[in-house]
């Protein structure tokens, strides 16, 4: 655990009461220099922690301060978890790591380089979210690894539900919604060795909008939400943690029939008009060439037993015609 991380934990117990650099240093076994640069380094990331000349540092509010203790005790199975203060991105330091004889828990306080699916960025400040990835050498034949982020999506719902009585929806493929709005995303990426055709290791990037932050960029603000109104106590290291146990007794029982079957229930597009975004399908139903970057009017009718999505189009040359959608480089948003 770094200084800042430690730091943090020990004016987290501190309960709003000034301690001086001293004395915190001397709890952490560093100088007093180290926790001056660690204080100011904190908050420059917007931790609100108050500095008084000749008699310390506080915290002036409640902040959720990630622990590896915290996360650790919750964990149901033994992995390895690795928590930074600062990384570019979880699933590239998971890509780094060679050791997989246990699963892989990465867990960042921050992103400088986060990423979402079709290249887009994933906004990840510092303190405001979870950042994690899943890291593991599966043990699943080709056609269970295509369901890989279906599955996450139905874990990310139950441990929402566990630890915030939240009940979150499901936008194929890979986003978690709250109220309409985008509060979780989903990365899969996989490592496979070209000579016998196996995947070797299995990446799974989970980015969850925690808390409110006033600094996000007005455009992401107005498709993004955050958990601002849980129903339960909520700690980002519980959800962590259920996360991750959740995820890995679905996949350590894999049931495809049930993780479809979920899947559904908590899909919100089913049975909605939708725009489809591809240019090879835009192509299909008679588009021109100026035209290819336009929605195409649909119906999501239902999730196929391999996580495709069926639809029925609503436009062009596929009027009325239905085909199942994978997820390639294919766009979906619900028309409201």
């Amino acid at each position: 655990m770094s200084t800042k991380t430690e730091l943090l934990a020990l004016l987290g117990q501190q309960e709003g009461r000034y301690a001086s650099g001293q004395e915190l240093a001397n709890a952490l076994g560093v100088s007093r220099n180290a926790i001056w640069k660690a204080v100011k380094s904190l908050q420059e990331q917007g931790y609100p922690i108050e500095s008084l000349p000749s008699t310390g540092y506080r915290l002036k509010q409640k902040a959720d301060i990630l622990t590896k203790e915290a996360i650790q005790e919750s964990l149901c199975q033994p992995m390895k978890l690795h928590l930074l203060d600062k990384v570019d991105s979880t699933n590239n330091y998971a890509k780094r790591l060679q050791d997989l004889s246990l699963p892989q828990l990465i867990v960042s306080e921050e992103q400088t380089a986060g990423r979402g699916r079709l290249g887009r960025n994933f906004y990840s400040p510092a303190g405001k979210g979870i950042y994690m990835t899943l890291a593991f050498r599966p043990q699943l034949a080709l056609d269970q690894a295509m369901l890989v982020t279906t599955m996450t999506a139905v874990a990310i719902c139950r441990a929402f539900e566990a630890t915030t009585g939240l009940h979150p929806k499901i936008k194929w493929v890979n986003d978690i919604y709250l109220n309409e709005k985008k509060v979780c995303g989903i990365l899969t990426e996989a490592e496979t060795n070209f000579e016998t055709g196996q995947i070797q290791k299995i990446i799974v990037g989970i980015g969850i909008n925690c808390f409110e932050d006033d600094a996000m960029p007005e455009e992401i603000r107005e498709v993004a939400t955050f958990i601002d109104q849980p129903q339960k106590a909520f700690e980002r290291s519980a959800l962590i943690a259920a996360i991750a146990n959740e995820f890995f007794a679905m996949l350590a029982d894999f049931d495809r029939t049930r993780i479809i079957r979920d899947y559904r229930a908590r899909s919100f597009l089913l049975g909605e008009q939708i725009l489809i975004f591809n240019p090879a399908i835009a192509r299909a139903i008679g588009r021109p060439e100026s035209r290819l970057s336009e929605g195409i009017r649909a119906r999501a009718i239902d999730i196929d037993e391999s996580g495709g999505l069926v639809v029925e189009y609503l436009e062009g040359r596929k009027s009325r015609q239905m085909e199942t959608l994978t997820t390639g480089e294919v766009s979906i948003r619900k028309i409201y």
